[in-house]
């Protein structure tokens, strides 16, 4: 059961196959294929060397990049990095950023970084070579950001401060993130802005360092826990008409019940909001806050694309789709109003999951779907694994490819990559 309910179009209305191939032709070979693009960090790219680095992308079919810009504290693994093998980067911005945008939360540039700008040398060699680059901006799941700023985080129903995640509520983070959209988006050579994590993230949000979680939460819990009570949640509710201590206390009690086993794991999360009607209507004003938000960076992009990307649940967790995407805050009807596309991360090993996913998201979203395929282990093996991926994802209508990343896969998945896209040429 759903909490909110969904627009659908008739399945007769979702794209067809050849509808969902929009076609370009690499210019070195002739080649005709479908529109491909890869995930890429800075360093990877530098350290090669960006304009060997793009070659041989546009050789292999891709011609977009999508780059790091700012991101959550992550350790790659790099296999075909030439100056390193694995990069440590805390939360952080790969460029400098403009100062006076910025209220009392800004970004932190990389520290490896630096003075220098890894984005403007990424951006200068994309228009010597003539490729597209986006910015793959993930402003609000900073760990880095929260611990600095534990007040402007979301907040448990307990009253914990959740330091992995900045809440969309709160006008500071607002700013914050209006000003980033403007700083990337002008003058810094990028042909759009993709952005991910800028929702409320859901439950225990995207991983901390060696957590220790030994209850399972089910997706009850996960909602749960991670529902905002900050004061700028509670006061965009009050000002709804919702009981608001109704709701914390229905939040508490339920992740109180599961911790003690008095409602089971697989609990249907529609089912129990809607037994509990305060704190369901709690949890759908928040729609409306990132609607707002949401207008303001799609007005703040234009007229350069703006995508926004959807995902639920871990690496290669089949249970929930884009259709929990309210999970996250999100209005998928209101985000086609402002985005020119989006982007599911459909990293399945399964490749009829990943048709699903293509197919749910255009049933869903007013706009086009990219399908974002993970072409590293531990979802793709083999070169039969990623083709078929391909083949789902561009059967089920997907108007772009897009596969994650350069600098993490090995040398063989990136020539299955070129491969893969000759084969739905």
């Amino acid at each position: 059961m759903e909490l909110l309910p969904v627009r659908r179009r008739p399945i007769g209305a979702i794209r067809s196959e050849s509808e969902g191939q929009e076609r370009l032709t690499d210019a070195r070979n002739g080649v005709v294929l479908v529109n491909a693009a890869i995930w890429a960090h800075p360093w990877d790219l530098l350290d090669e060397g960006p304009e060997s680095a793009f070659e041989r992308l546009l050789n292999l079919g891709i011609t977009k990049v999508n780059l790091a810009t700012t991101m959550h504290s992550v350790q790659t693994l790099n296999p075909h990095n030439p100056e390193r093998k694995t990069f440590f980067a805390d939360a952080s911005a790969y460029f400098q950023p403009d100062a006076d945008r910025y209220g009392s939360i800004e970004p932190d540039p990389n520290e490896t970084m630096g003075e220098e700008d890894w984005c403007h040398r990424v951006a200068t060699a994309a228009d010597e070579i003539g490729i597209t680059l986006a910015s793959w901006l993930v402003p609000f799941h900073s760990s880095k950001q929260g611990r600095r700023h534990p007040e402007a985080t979301i907040e448990s129903p307990f009253g914990d401060s959740l330091v992995w995640g900045l809440c969309p509520s709160n006008p500071r983070v607002q700013r914050y993130g209006e000003a980033l959209v403007a700083d990337v988006a002008t003058g810094r050579g990028f042909d759009g802005v993709e952005m991910e994590l800028a929702d409320y993230q859901y439950g225990t949000g995207y991983g901390w360092h060696h957590q220790e979680f030994f209850t399972d939460l089910g997706d009850l819990g996960e909602l749960l826990f991670g529902l905002c009570f900050c004061e700028h949640c509670l006061s965009n509710a009050r000002a709804a008409g919702v009981d608001v201590d109704a709701a914390r206390k229905a939040a508490k009690t339920g992740l109180e019940a599961r911790f003690d086993g008095a409602i089971a794991a697989d609990t249907d999360v529609g089912g129990w909001l809607t037994e509990h009607p305060e704190l369901r209507t709690y949890a759908e004003v928040r729609r409306d806050t990132l609607a707002e938000l949401f207008e303001s960076f799609a007005n703040t992009i234009a007229p350069e694309p703006f995508t926004y990307y959807l995902k639920m649940g871990g690496l290669g967790d089949d249970r929930m789709s884009v259709e929990h995407s309210w999970k996250h805050g999100l209005d998928l009807e209101r985000l086609s109003e402002f985005v020119n596309d989006v982007t599911v991360l459909a990293y399945h090993s399964d490749p009829t999951v990943v048709r699903d996913d293509v197919r749910t998201t255009d049933s869903l979203v007013d706009a086009p779907v990219t399908a974002g395929i993970l072409a590293g282990h531990p979802i793709v093996d083999s070169y039969d694994q990623l083709e078929s991926q391909v083949s789902a994802a561009v059967s089920a209508g997907a108007s772009e490819l897009s596969f994650y990343g350069y600098g993490v896969v090995p040398e063989r998945n990136l020539e299955w990559i070129g491969t893969a896209l000759e084969s739905v040429a």
